[in-house]
């Protein structure tokens, strides 16, 4: 926890009061949005229900993978902005794999994450939000013409931001020529795109 007062670690299991106290000492303020990422924050809605009336007028962000549409339209109300990754299925880790070994995902096969990815977009269609497409190396951009058809068809209204991955262990990033492409197959839909890197891993 990093505030005005220095910095120092909390355990890592709290309530939403307790989260809302650590936000008021970091912003006593209250202009600053809090952004809830993950991990998978639709994986703890209650929570995230919880803690939107103890933040007073700070806007809220959520960061999510869209694996959740169930989760996803309990919370979508009381989110300011939302921001779905949008990731082929062979991209998306399961639970175990980040520590939710008890978490059922319940898409498996490339049609059950298309009907998920369709329920997402059609969600978040007409609010604040947008859409972000990970972007990796070694790959044709063909293989990303059914998520494109997709946001066209159930959400055209929102801005696809294409993310290409940074370099990690045995995953590359993108050439160049290749996000022009893609970003030309999305034109081509009618898709309004933006090129933004993952700034998480700077």
């Amino acid at each position: 926890l990093q505030s005005p007062h220095g910095t120092r670690r909390e355990r890592a299991w709290v309530s939403p009061e307790q989260a809302a106290a650590w936000i008021q000492e970091i912003d006593p303020t209250g202009r600053m949005t809090v952004s809830l990422t993950g991990g998978e924050p639709l994986l703890w809605t209650d929570f995230l229900l919880e803690l939107r009336p103890l933040l007073g007028k700070r806007r809220l962000h959520l960061e999510t993978a869209g694996a959740h549409p169930e989760s996803l339209g309990r919370v979508l109300s009381e989110c300011d902005h939302v921001s779905a990754d949008i990731k082929l299925p062979e991209d998306m880790l399961a639970p175990s794999a980040v520590g939710f070994e008890e978490v059922e995902l319940s898409p498996r096969t490339g049609a059950e994450w298309r009907e998920v990815r369709r329920s997402v977009l059609s969600l978040i269609s007409g609010s604040d939000a947008c859409a972000k497409l990970v972007v990796s190396g070694g790959r044709d951009e063909s293989v990303y013409e059914e998520i494109l058809a997709d946001h066209s068809e159930c959400a055209p209204d929102l801005t696809l931001f294409l993310q290409p991955v940074t370099p990690l262990a045995k995953v590359s990033a993108p050439d160049q020529a290749t996000i022009e492409r893609l970003r030309g197959r999305a034109s081509a839909k009618g898709i309004q795109t933006a090129v933004l890197g993952q700034l998480h891993r700077a």
